[in-house]
């Protein structure tokens, strides 16, 4: 099972809780593997690319399986056409936040300090072309401020630099960013999502603050190459059905911070379509530029 992001970070934790329970399951290991870089889209040409035997199967995030359709023209695989989806497992949604050490305590005070100083205000991101990267973008261009883009290759060694006070801000998932906020290390500033986030109901969204429609939010989920038989499919499928029923799998998903999704096959790929055409709209003729 390919994961398209560094370890640590949120895909892989969940990734590594389906594997386990594929393998009760269905009685056979599933070993991750890795391939971080270009935003999760190595991993995903890799399983596109693969023999459609069930051998290899693609831990997908809302990134290189919709954000990277929307973004490159040269993306050598086609999401919708080359990945069978199986499985949506996990919705995510994300805050905005800066290290606690940080002079910002509002939104509105970090906009400021970008509007007196271009370019000053830095941001981190799991990659170009990633959720985080795209929310932040959104947000420079609605408030219309420059704002400096520090891609990494992962959320993981992304909030260590956000962390150490080496980057100013991000937006990044609950899971991300909650054990840190509980830790005192980070400050929550908004929630990037348009409905405000249920473990932070006093946490303003975006949109509350004047910045527009901005829904920073990422999902994950099972793919396969193309072409897998449908007896596979089911099997896979019927596995995914069950894992989320394991308190195990439960706990990982509630912990952090996300909603169990149930989307399957079919009804799967249909959002994913929805999702490259949101992304599209958002980034609106090209206004927000690949650095």
């Amino acid at each position: 099972m390919m994961v398209g992001f560094a370890p640590g970070g949120f895909t892989d934790i969940v990734a590594r809780a389906v594997a386990e329970q594929y393998a009760a399951e269905l009685g056979q290991p599933f070993v991750i593997e890795s391939r971080s870089g270009a935003s999760g889209t190595i991993a995903a040409n890799a399983v596109a690319k693969s023999a459609a035997d069930g051998s290899v199967l693609l831990f997908g995030h809302s990134t290189p399986n919709a954000v990277a359709a929307a973004l490159f023209s040269n993306l050598p695989y086609d999401p919708l056409r080359d990945l069978t989806p199986i499985a949506q497992i996990a919705v995510h949604p994300h805050l905005l936040v800066v290290p606690a050490s940080s002079p910002f305590t509002s939104v509105g005070q970090l906009i400021e300090a970008a509007k007196k100083n271009p370019g000053s205000v830095t941001y981190s991101s799991a990659g170009i072309g990633s959720v985080h990267h795209l929310a932040c973008a959104t947000l420079a261009q609605k408030a219309g401020v420059e704002l400096t883009h520090v891609p990494y290759r992962g959320s993981a060694p992304a909030m260590a630099d956000l962390l150490a006070g080496r980057v100013s801000m991000t937006i990044d998932g609950v899971s991300a960013v909650a054990p840190q906020i509980a830790d005192g290390k980070l400050r929550p500033l908004a929630a990037g999502t348009l409905a405000r986030i249920a473990r932070y109901p006093d946490l303003p969204t975006l949109q509350e603050l004047g910045y527009g429609e901005i829904d920073a939010m990422s999902w994950v989920g099972v793919f396969a190459p193309p072409g897998l038989s449908q007896p596979i499919v089911d099997r896979l499928v019927a596995a995914s059905d069950r894992a989320m029923q394991a308190p195990a799998m439960i706990k990982v998903i509630e912990e952090g911070g996300s909603l169990p999704a149930t989307r399957r096959t079919a009804e799967f790929r249909d959002f994913v379509a929805l999702e490259i055409e949101r992304y599209k709209a958002v980034l609106g003729e090209g206004k927000i530029a690949l650095e």
